[in-house]
Order: structure tokens, then C-alpha cells, then sequence
């Protein structure tokens, strides 16, 4: 009953976030994937993270999440759409601006590797301490390396590396390429390079902790950063078809996302990504078996988004809200999760998802705060403009 409760409130929740002040599209305006509509939408699925990665540490405890567990399978479509993001952006801007390459680091790689490690710093910090009260240590090489973010102490600090990666690999590229597609197929070389390694790294012996590349996470969702870049190089043509057939759309990709999601859905309670777990000798077939299916229900998860741009646009000042704080958000809330959990053994999973929703927005944003004095701008917070 209790996880019934928490998936009505957490669906009411993210329903009066997303949908208050929602406003219809003209059909004169002809690009409605920009980056301030975008950003909102990411400041959304921040939240439907925080709910996911609380389901999932409940249940890699072993807890029945009960209702709850509808938010397990999806978390790969909110970090789809994030790595969509990066990658649109970074190529229209690039058409558009001759300079954009000049100040890329400070701009770009920057914005994400301070929080990074203002976060691996909280983390570590957290560590030590719960290493201290419970006697144990680190060896030092994992010490050196949890310094500097090569061991990363919750897994879940993994979108940075790799979104920085992907940045510093453009930032090299298109400094040196003149024609937009061929940055983009060479990116997508890059990525695939990225995927090899981490499909073939394997996971971590330990539960939270891993060196890089540990994890299915690492390679079942990058795919789509130049999936973004050839949507912003195509867009004007991609747009008039979804425009002019927007219903039969929307009804084939629904169609087959049902689909593909009852499959997605088996293949993990298979547990495809973990067979050598089970002694099973086909494991790599298993992962690329996973790896083809996520890859499908992402992209048709992107057109369904795409299209409902098209027709809707979704803009309120909470959006607005978690949009700017939407990183701070993915990388700081599995800290508030763990150490919460106390929450939910004394008053269950209703009053733990409120605290754990609570004190993750308040430390995302005293994190973005900071991270802008480092980077010697105003926070800007609440003046409606996206950063």
C-alpha cells in the first residue's frame, strides 16, 4: 500500500512539474527543440533520476518496491535524452558561431568538472568517515585515484566523465574539421571507440564503487550524443516530416516503443548485462542483445519527445528551476539516498522519497552556487535564465 501512495505522489509530482503552464505551438515556428526548451525538459527527468536511483538502491537491498518499481527500467531514457542534448547543441551552436570554439573549455568542460569534483570531494569525505566509524580503509592507490575521479565512490559520477570525455574529444575535432558532418562521423567513431571499451570492461566487484568504463551505464546510452548531432544537422528536414506527418508519427514509434519496452523490460529481469554472473559463456551475445534493444527504445522514446515538442511547449519557472540545476542533481542525489536511507526504515517509503527529493534540490543548488563563484559568475538561480 505504501509504494502505491509513494508512485501516485511521485507521478503527481512530476505531473504538475512538467505540465503547469504548458502552451501549444504555432506552425510558424519551425524550430521548437532549442536549448532553453531542452534544458527544461532535462530539469525534469533530473527528478524522475532521483526517483529511479531510489528505486534501485531499495531494491539492490532487497526491499519489494512494490509499485514503485515502474520507474527501474526507465532511468536509460532520461540519461538518452541528456547525452541527445549535449550532442544538438554542440553542433548547432558550432554552425552558428564562428567563435564558439574560442573559450570552449571554460564555457563547457569547465561547467562540468567543478561540480564533478565539488561532488567526488563530498563523496570521498563521506567515505572516509564511514571508514573511520566502521574500521575500515582504502589501499592508497584507490585513495590517489578517488582524488582525482579515476575511482569514483558512487558509480553514478560516471554521466560527467563521460560527458566531459565527449567534450574535450569535440573540442579537439571541430577546432580542426570545416565540415560539420565529417566532425560528426568522426564523433561517432569516437563514441563507439568508448562503447568497445565498456562493453568490454566488464562491472565492478564492488556495489557502488568502480574505476571507469565499469558498467552497461557506461556504453547504453552514448550512442545517442551524435544520435543529437545528426539531428541538428538534419533538423530543418527531420522537422517538416514530423510536422506534415505528425499522427502516423507518433502512432508507429508508440506502437513499436510498447514493443520494444515489454522486451527491454523481460531482458532485464533476464538480467542481460550480468550473465557471466551465472557462468553463462554467451554472455557478451546477451549484452549486445540489451545494447540493440536500449539503443531502439531510445530513439523512438526521442522521436515521441521530438514530436510532442513539436505540438507542445512545456515552460513554467520550476522547470526553469531544475534545468540550471539539473547536473548538480544527477551526480549529488545518490549521496542523499544512501544516507537517508535511515529515513525509510523509521517511516517508510512516502516520507523517504519527500526528504530524499527535498534535501537533493537544496544540496544541487547550494552546489551550483558554488560553482559559479568558482567560475566567477552570478548564480543567477532564480532570474529565469538558463546557464
Amino acid at each position: 500500500m505504501g509504494s502505491t501512495i509513494a508512485l501516485i505522489i511521485s507521478l503527481a509530482v512530476l505531473g504538475v512539474i512538467l505540465f503547469a503552464g504548458v502552451s501549444g505551438r504555432t506552425a510558424a515556428e519551425g524550430s521548437f527543440f532549442d536549448r532553453v526548451s531542452t534544458k527544461e525538459i532535462q530539469g525534469f527527468l533530473a527528478v524522475f533520476i532521483i526517483f529511479h536511483q531510489t528505486v534501485i538502491l531499495l531494491y539492490n537491498f532487497g526491499i519489494d518496491v512494490g509499485k514503485m518499481i515502474f520507474f527501474y527500467p526507465y532511468g536509460i531514457l532520461a540519461v538518452a535524452f541528456f547525452f541527445f542534448c549535449s550532442g544538438f547543441g554542440l553542433i548547432r551552436r558550432w554552425m552558428t558561431d564562428n567563435e564558439y570554439i574560442k573559450g570552449f573549455m571554460r564555457r563547457r568542460i569547465f561547467t562540468v568538472l567543478v561540480p564533478f569534483f565539488i561532488c567526488n570531494y563530498i563523496y570521498l569525505t563521506d567515505a572516509l568517515l564511514s571508514n573511520i566509524m566502521k574500521g575500515d580503509h582504502f589501499g592508497f592507490g584507490e585513495l590517489i585515484c578517488s582524488f582525482f575521479g579515476i575511482f569514483l565512490l558512487n558509480s553514478q559520477m560516471w554521466f560527467a566523465v563521460e560527458i566531459m570525455i565527449l567534450y574535450v574529444a569535440f573540442r579537439i575535432v571541430f577546432a580542426r574539421v570545416k565540415k560539420p558532418l565529417t566532425g560528426i562521423l568522426i564523433m561517432t567513431l569516437i563514441v563507439l571507440v568508448m562503447m568497445t571499451i565498456g562493453f568490454s570492461s566488464g562491472h565492478s566487484d564492488l556495489p557502488i564503487m568502480s574505476y571507469w568504463f565499469k558498467g552497461e551505464w557506461w556504453y547504453n546510452t552514448i550512442l545517442m550524443f551524435p544520435a543529437g548531432m545528426f539531428y541538428s544537422y538534419y533538423e530543418e528536414r527531420i522537422n517538416k516530416i514530423i510536422r506534415k506527418a505528425f499522427v502516423p508519427v507518433v502512432i508507429i514509434a508508440l506502437a513499436l516503443f510498447a514493443g520494444a519496452d515489454y522486451i527491454h523490460r523481460r531482458l532485464l529481469d533476464f538480467n542481460v548485462y550480468w550473465r557471466e554472473f551465472f557462468g553463462d559463456s554467451n554472455h557478451l551475445l546477451y549484452k549486445l542483445e540489451g545494447l540493440g534493444v536500449e539503443t531502439v527504445l531510445e530513439i523512438l522514446f526521442l522521436i515521441l519527445i521530438i514530436a510532442v515538442m513539436s505540438k507542445i511547449k512545456f515552460s513554467n519557472p520550476v522547470l526553469k528551476y531544475l534545468g540550471k540545476i539539473s547536473l548538480e542533481i544527477i551526480m549529488i542525489n545518490f549521496l542523499m539516498i544512501g544516507s537517508l536511507y535511515f529515513v525509510y526504515e523509521r517511516f517508510g517509503m512516502v516520507v523517504y522519497l519527500i526528504v530524499v527529493l527535498i534535501s537533493t534540490l537544496i544540496c544541487a543548488s547550494i552546489i551550483y552556487i558554488i560553482k559559479n563563484f568558482v567560475l566567477e559568475r552570478r548564480s543567477g538561480l532564480f532570474d529565469g535564465k538558463i546557464q
